[in-house]
């Protein structure tokens, strides 16, 4: 398999969206609109087919990584405000699901993965984005549905990507500073088994997303989207002049949607993107 089987080579990605401080942390809905954030304005923005990009009004600081849950709330990090929170849409009601663990809140929460127990993994480097000093090494954690804080993995010197198979049974983990990816089996909600160091990189890896056949997709920043295969051969790279963090979505899934610094970009595909957890029991 080549890159040119996923995405014909005349395909180009396209600018949806420009104009923001960072773009990051997109998320599909169950109708493959793409929400995505720009934490250097406190803001959120969805992306919709036809109708272009809005600004949501919401109460959100320094937002990053984003998924919906099962309950249809975006859940978002909150980097500079030490949180993971939930967002209701249609109320506008927002509530906290983890802030602090043995009484010390986090660095900068940074990307998320839900799971099919309503649990959250998260990954909680130090971008320093508003100044804020390092308090506890960098790792991930898992909070559960009655909101209980557990640290499950310390392996990584700056966590960053974090994203469950279609399944639920693995996690994978991107560590940016040491520019690799690990990946583990998922015993049940918060148990994780078999740490594998699975690539090693050239780049630092930020955010992760898979497609239907298990290849996976990681932004390495200027050096693009770089894809591998499920037993890890590089099947080549997506260009575009940033890439922090993507998602597919669109009303196929078969659109591949790129966070690109101050652009928002999509690059039509032929594959299909798995359906996160979350979307698959609404």
């Amino acid at each position: 398999m080549r890159l040119s089987d996923l995405i014909s080579p005349a395909t180009e990605p396209q600018v949806l969206g420009t104009g923001y401080g960072f773009s990051e942390g997109p998320a599909a809905d169950a109708d493959g609109n793409i929400y995505f954030s720009d934490g250097k304005n406190d803001a959120i923005h969805v992306y919709r087919a036809g109708q272009g990009v809005t600004r949501l009004e919401v109460d959100a600081t320094d937002p990053n990584g984003m998924i919906f849950n099962h309950q249809g709330e975006l859940l978002v990090c909150e980097g500079a405000a030490y949180r993971v929170s939930a967002f209701n849409l249609q109320t506008g009601i927002k509530r906290v699901l983890a802030q602090e663990i043995d009484g010390v809140h986090f660095n900068e929460p940074n990307d998320l993965a839900v799971d099919f127990d309503g649990g959250v993994y998260f990954t909680d480097p130090n971008y320093s984005h508003r100044g804020q000093p390092t308090v506890m090494k960098e790792d991930v954690y898992y909070v559960d549905s009655a909101g209980r804080v557990t640290r499950v993995s310390t392996v990584c010197e700056k966590p960053n990507g974090i994203l469950l198979s279609t399944d639920g049974g693995t996690l994978y983990l991107a560590d940016s500073r040491g520019q690799k990816i690990y990946r583990y089996g998922v015993l049940g909600p918060g148990r994780l088994s078999d740490e594998q160091l699975w690539l090693e990189l050239d780049a630092r890896p930020d955010g992760l997303t898979l497609d239907e056949q298990g290849n996976l997709y990681i932004c390495c920043g200027r050096a693009g989207v770089k894809v591998y295969s499920a037993v890890r051969e590089s099947l080549g790279v997506i260009a575009v002049p940033y890439a922090s963090n993507t998602c597919f979505g669109g009303a196929d899934f078969k659109t591949l949607f790129i966070t690109s610094n101050d652009k928002f970009l999509g690059i039509e595909t032929n594959v299909r993107g798995i359906l996160p957890p979350p979307l698959q029991r609404r």
